[in-house]
């Protein structure tokens, strides 16, 4: 075999080992502690063979790690996959890039890559517009861990990912006691000495989860508990096939989908009412109304789809038993009158992801004349603020990047593409008002449960979830259609990303999926309950219902301080380095070797040494 080829095979071996490890890691994987090893191939291949041709094997690393991740999104368009596995594997590059700049800069290796792991996915995030989903995240695997799910108050999510990140580093550095050099006992040294300390500080992380779960715990059900308790909120998954979906213009196909979510809702608030047992609200997935809302002025222009409106919440209204809850949050396509101006038809008018908050009690038996709308600007069975219209939207699915600069690109895109362009919503709509609560203590204030709403993949962003509980809520309501992909792994990373964000600012996350997950998680992160039918979570129409949990007073260290902790210590990481190398402090000569500029791997190869960052060869 030519040196050439062992070389090219050792490299795809790392390459195929790292997709391996996350494969295993994420959910729902069956070994999540991998996601503790899972980068050690990558930081091995940075310096493979003294690091000769890195930006390639680096970018080919990171587009088979994305394609491998997100292969659930090849049920869409296989095009999805290959688009986003390109544009993230960018983030890769700029990952090992930054890593090596680091370690030639004597920057101690373990926060190095560490912090470098935690902007990776944060750029991930930043980069969605053009790639169209912001994970997979080292942090999903560590939801499996109670501790560290509870240690995601601290520094978010991502604190789970540094740590994992760290651990791989490590990881990378016990590749280089096999190297028979004479240096062997001073690495090994080094690697006990910093596992030791990294073992400390995962030990105090994994502590403090561990301390903050138990406090919150008991708050929700302790004797002294302090969080508000709500009746049974009942979520409905109705698991309509795809295929149906996009039929839903057709009366038969429409009528399909209404009847069955009607036939759950009815099912579901009949068994609670037997067992004496009041409901909060009812909450339909993502655009399962298969009929349009309209806003106010768009009701004036047509009034045969306004009086179907009305039929429809009428049609609910008739159906629930009686004695059970009229309040319903409905997910809708919410039609307005928007940038393009009026339209002859209402399908050609802006298009919103909606959910309404609606009390059917107050709906009258005849729908009135739109043009009587009261002063206040909503009807009174239209319950404050009426809506919540998905603010991130998914780019080629449901917007064209660049489309507004270059038109023919979004009519390619809408010549293809089964879902409308979407306007986004107001960033800053205020959240429902679910129900009032007691006071805190005894003779304290009454307090509210209020809940935003994060419209499909909207969970996997933390800042727009924080930016919910920083207005108020204390409830987040994730509204979603998860069958556009399929009977894959992908609605248990939904799962574990609601138990993260609700461990990250300690408040309840309601999960309404179509196809599932469909589930009540309280703000330790804990599933309280699921839809389930047959032994199966999900593609089953079924239901369930349980209390949400409300906790206004208490606040976490994540949602006070957010990501800003991670910016400030990769500024900090790169001020040391740029101010090392301008006063000449580089690199040791034994990490260069013969001809190798200043600061680069020997060509013999190696890891970088657990504690200083520099290359072992």
């Amino acid at each position: 075999m030519s040196p050439r080829l062992r070389v090219a095979l050792e490299r795809l071996g790392l390459v195929a080992l790292g997709t391996a490890l996350e494969t295993l890691a994420m959910p729902p994987g069956p070994v999540p502690a991998a996601v503790f090893v899972q980068d050690a191939p990558f930081l091995a291949l940075l310096w493979h063979r003294g690091g000769a041709r890195w930006k390639r094997w680096a970018l080919l690393y990171g587009v088979v790690r994305f394609a491998v991740g997100l292969r659930w999104l090849a049920h869409v368009h296989p095009a999805m996959v290959l688009g986003a596995a390109v544009v993230l594997a960018l983030t890769q590059l700029a990952f090992g890039a930054a890593v090596r700049f680091l370690s030639a800069s004597r920057v101690p290796f373990l926060p190095a890559v560490a912090v470098c792991a935690v902007l990776q996915e944060l750029l991930q995030t930043a980069v969605q517009g053009s790639s169209g989903m912001p994970w997979p995240a080292r942090s999903l695997a560590t939801a499996a861990f109670p501790p560290l799910l509870g240690a995601a108050s601290l520094l978010g999510a991502y604190g789970g990912s540094a740590l994992a990140a760290a651990t791989s580093a490590w990881a990378s550095g016990l590749a280089s006691l096999r190297h028979g050099d004479g240096g062997r006992a001073l690495r090994l040294q080094a690697l006990v000495a910093s596992g030791v300390g990294l073992a400390v500080v995962g030990g105090l992380y994994a502590w403090s989860g561990a301390v903050h779960r138990a406090e919150v715990e008991a708050r929700l059900d302790g004797p002294d508990a302090r969080a508000a308790r709500t009746a049974p909120l009942v979520v409905v998954q109705a698991d309509i096939a795809q295929e149906l979906k996009n039929e839903r213009t057709e009366a038969d196909a429409a009528n399909r989908i209404f009847n069955e979510h009607l036939r759950l809702t009815v099912e579901a608030l009949e068994t609670l009412r037997d067992e004496r047992s009041g409901a909060l609200a009812v909450i339909w997935p993502e655009t399962m109304v298969p009929w349009p809302f309209l806003d106010g002025p768009l009701a004036e222009r047509f009034p045969g789809e306004w009086a179907n409106q009305l039929a429809v919440l009428t049609e609910i209204r008739r159906a629930i038993p009686p004695g059970v809850t009229t309040r319903f949050l409905l997910g809708v396509s919410r039609y307005l009158v928007g940038r393009r101006g009026p339209r002859a038809e209402v399908h050609e008018h802006d298009q919103t992801d909606s959910l309404v908050f609606v009390d059917l009690a107050e709906v009258p038996a005849e729908p009135p004349d739109p043009r009587t709308r009261p002063a206040s600007g909503r009807w009174p069975w239209e319950l404050p603020p009426v809506h919540h219209d998905k603010v991130v939207l998914v780019p080629w699915g449901e917007y064209t990047p660049g489309g507004s600069w270059i038109p023919w690109i979004r009519d390619l895109r809408n010549e293809h593409s089964l879902i409308p362009e979407i306007t986004p919503g107001d960033p800053d709509q205020a959240p429902f008002l679910l129900a009032p609560a007691p006071p805190e203590r005894p003779g304290g204030a009454n307090r509210e449960v209020r809940a935003g709403t994060i419209v499909c993949f909207e969970i996997a962003f933390p800042a727009r979830c924080r930016a919910w509980r920083e207005r108020g809520a204390t409830v987040l309501l994730n509204a979603g259609n998860y069958a556009w992909y399929g009977d894959t792994g992908m609605p248990a990373q939904v799962e574990a990303l609601a138990r993260l964000r609700a461990s990250e600012l300690a408040v309840s996350v309601v999960v309404a999926g179509n196809t599932g997950p469909s589930c009540i998680v309280d703000p330790s992160g804990a599933v309280r309950t699921r839809a389930r039918r047959d032994g199966r979570t999900q593609f089953v129409p079924a239901w369930c219902a349980g209390p949400v949990w409300a906790d206004p007073g208490y606040r976490t260290f994540y949602l006070r301080v957010g990501d800003a902790p991670w910016y400030v210590a990769g500024a900090i990481l790169a001020g040391v380095a740029i101010l090392r190398r301008v006063r000449g402090r580089r690199s040791s000569p034994h990490d260069a070797g013969p001809g190798a500029p200043a600061g680069e791997a020997s060509p013999a190869g190696g890891t970088p040494d657990a504690t200083s960052g520099a290359p072992v060869s």
